[in-house]
């Protein structure tokens, strides 16, 4: 007998990730994670699968990161026995003889990237002086969301061996934003970024590990990925030329090792690259990951609610592998043309699965308790915006759904703005249904997922991105008679706060309100988010150059907190102390000036957490904020 989903079920969702294969060999390696019983932090151990058997390989409940070294064992990070206050992580070795496993090396500025080729270990890591106590500053950006003050680091590349042998190979005024080295091991390509207010245009060199020697083959693009063909010929980049800003899609792009003309594989599909669809049942983000196969290069794509694994030919030509109404994680293409994969949907987080000739199967059974459980499926909806362009959403109704009762609905907006909400699986989202709130989300103008025309609001947020979801809304109450119009409630975080902030200042629709990491005065955003000139100058002034001072206006129009006189709705302000992205300012500003006028307003505040509280915030705090949410919309919506 299936009972409704509780906040406490968070701690039932096990969550699969860190993918790594040896595709000669057949193994594969992953992380799965967990909210440990104190609450306090996740657990996180390794597991293997020969294709046969699957089984855990480490207990030490803070392993991650595993790394297969080809016949001889696993390489995987931990933070065992560290205090919460120590940085950085271990490098050990499990040898597959039965050895015990054992410490490589301590890595203090911690290990981004850890790749093994040709048996030498790779990784990207900060070098630079710690102040652990007064900050003494001369550089920007001061600090970044997750990290905390970075104004002394930069990122380089290093290498290890199992002996403990550590050598840093790039050094400089640079930060090293991605890397592959080449299949023979002798020239390594790197992606840097030289000009730190412009720190997403990109140059990619291509170093020489014996001599040091070094030549540019690409400049003045945006490079998140990089890939060497088997051959050494060619390298994938996945970026852009940013000719649209941020709105840009990223492609798989090829260029010859020496250098040459840029050849975009994707040019007759626009699309981005990647997985930008929101969930809060991650242990880690998706990586952007490339994998040559032959003459193919294989990836993951948005496609509207989805991502799919696909193929580009280096002859042209983009084909669709696997997809499907779900979010696909991360993945591995086997010699025997075997492909695992990680994936979950909106009614089961992530598990492995393998996909053979077209034959497809779960492999692990890890989150089994959604058996137990009621959860609402959602239903897709496509609206004509009165513009003529078409825009998808997502309904679910209450578990438990009856006909001929009208519930209270509850509008959810993603943050990015060039992120998307579908088929992935969001706790949030069941926890309302189960509390008997319909949830309404959709992917307004700036989303990801369509097409970069959509995907530009560019110097026009609160214009077409509003009209999408308030005339969603209208959909959605014309269409389904069981929703009450009377009872609406509206949340969203980080660009979905500032959208929460700007429709509670231009309507009086919503009952409740609640605004979660937001922003609310993109003036001073400008100058205290840690990417706060180069992104409000690409979306708020609508392009990179256009200078702060000279577009300030624009700056104010938009900005919430220029009409928050206008607020009727009670709102719920949940922020964390040490978000970066959106720092605490933003909340402090907006509750002082709704106090100040009289309105109705409720603060909850988290030490302790980043940007990030929601999806990989400490599990306790994680919980505080849905009671939170559930409480406000169960006393507003339900009178």
């Amino acid at each position: 007998m299936v009972r409704r989903l509780l906040i406490e079920d968070l701690r039932l969702v096990r969550m699969v990730h860190d993918l790594n294969a040896d595709v000669e060999g057949g193994l594969l390696a992953f992380t799965v994670s967990k909210i440990a019983d104190s609450l306090e932090d996740y657990e996180r151990n390794v597991w293997v699968y020969d294709g046969k058997t699957l089984r855990q390989v480490t207990r030490g409940n803070n392993d991650f990161s595993p790394r297969i070294l080809s016949g001889k064992g696993l390489v995987f990070l931990t933070r065992r026995g560290f205090g919460k206050d120590k940085p950085g992580v271990e490098v050990w070795y499990l040898p597959f003889d039965g050895g015990e496993a054992m410490k490589v090396a301590y890595i203090g500025g911690g290990v981004n990237d850890l790749r093994i080729i040709n048996g030498v270990m790779y990784f990207m890591s900060n070098v630079g002086p710690v102040q652990e106590d007064v900050k003494f500053v001369e550089d920007w950006p001061l600090w970044f969301n997750g990290r905390g003050f970075i104004h002394t680091f930069k990122s380089h590349l290093f290498s290890l061996d199992l002996g403990g042998s550590i050598r840093q190979i790039t050094s400089g005024d640079f930060d090293v934003v991605a890397y592959d080295v080449e299949p023979s091991g002798r020239r390594v390509a790197i992606a840097v970024s030289t000009n730190k207010f412009k720190p997403y245009r990109n140059e990619v060199w291509v170093v020489n590990l014996e001599s040091g020697e070094r030549y540019s083959v690409l400049s003045n693009y945006s490079v998140s990925a990089i890939k060497w063909s088997p051959d050494g010929k060619y390298l994938a980049l996945v970026g852009n030329d940013l000719h649209r800003g941020f709105a840009t899609h990223d492609h798989v792009m090829l260029v010859r090792s020496e250098g040459g003309e840029v050849i975009d594989l994707m040019r007759s599909v626009d699309r981005n690259v990647g997985n930008s669809l929101n969930s809060d049942v991650r242990g880690s983000p998706p990586p952007i990951r490339l994998q040559w196969v032959g003459d193919w290069v294989y990836f993951i794509m948005m496609d509207g609610g989805a991502s799919k694994l696909v193929r580009a030919s280096v002859n042209g030509g983009v084909d669709v592998v696997i997809s499907g109404e779900r979010s696909i994680e991360d993945f591995a293409v086997m010699k025997d043309g075997t492909i695992y994969f990680i994936s979950m949907d909106p009614l089961r987080p992530t598990e492995l699965y393998r996909w053979f000739n077209g034959s497809e199967e779960r492999i692990t059974n890890f989150n089994d308790w959604v058996n137990s459980v009621e959860l609402s499926r959602p239903e897709p909806f496509r609206f004509r915006a009165s513009d003529g362009r078409e825009v998808e959403g997502w309904l679910m109704r209450p578990t438990g759904f009856k006909q001929g009762i009208r519930y209270p609905a509850v509008l959810e907006i993603h943050g990015g703005p060039k992120t998307a909400y579908g088929y992935s699986f969001m706790f949030e989202f069941q926890l309302l249904a189960s509390e008997g709130f319909v949830v309404v989300f959709m992917n307004p103008r700036g989303s990801d997922g369509y097409d970069e025309e959509f995907a530009d609001i560019r110097g026009h947020y609160g214009e077409r991105d509003y009209e999408d979801l308030m005339e969603g809304l209208d959909y959605v109450i014309k269409n389904y008679d069981f929703i009450d119009p009377n009872r609406l409630g509206v949340i969203g975080g980080s660009y979905g706060g500032f959208m929460t902030n700007w429709v509670i200042t231009h309507t009086d629709r919503f009952r409740a309100a609640i605004t979660d990491r937001s922003i609310s005065n993109w003036v001073s955003f400008f100058g205290a988010s840690d990417i706060g000139p180069y992104f409000a100058n690409d979306q708020i002034g609508g392009g990179e150059d256009r200078d702060f001072w000279t577009y300030l206006e624009s700056y104010m129009v938009k900005s919430p907190i220029m009409y928050v006189k206008n607020v009727k709705t009670p709102l719920l302000i949940i922020h964390s102390l040490e978000d970066y992205r959106c720092w605490f300012e933003q909340a402090i500003q907006l509750y002082t000036a709704l106090k100040y006028l009289g309105k109705e307003v409720k603060m909850v505040v988290f030490p302790g957490e980043n940007h990030d509280l929601s999806r990989f915030g400490k599990p306790s705090h994680r919980m505080v904020r849905l009671k939170a949410i559930v409480d406000w919309f169960n006393e507003k919506l339900k009178a």
